[in-house]
């Protein structure tokens, strides 16, 4: 039997790879300081919300793969912690 936490991750990852698509089709076609609406990678299994950010955030966000972004207050998996915060949306970072 899998975990709620297992689960919640795995939900994360499968958000994460869900944005690596559309990120991937918009790359070249929009200018840099464009927002670009990715999925929220918390932990909530029903959760469709959306966060815009430039690809530049993303990218930062995405290139550790211990970090998520998720919109701010949204659920965390056990002990994650928000790394970073601006205005609508968190960084939060799975333990070591």
């Amino acid at each position: 039997m899998v975990s709620r936490d297992s689960r919640r991750e795995r939900n994360q990852e499968l958000f994460r790879l869900g944005n690596e698509r559309p990120r991937d089709v918009v790359e070249n076609q929009v200018p840099e300081e464009s927002l670009v609406p990715f999925l929220c990678e918390c932990a909530d299994d029903y959760c469709v919300e959306r966060v815009s950010v430039t690809l530049e955030e993303w990218e930062a966000v995405a290139s550790d793969p211990k970090n998520f972004l998720m919109l701010a207050g949204h659920q965390r998996s056990d002990g994650e912690q928000v790394v970073a915060s601006l205005l609508h949306y968190e960084i939060a970072r799975k333990p070591e």
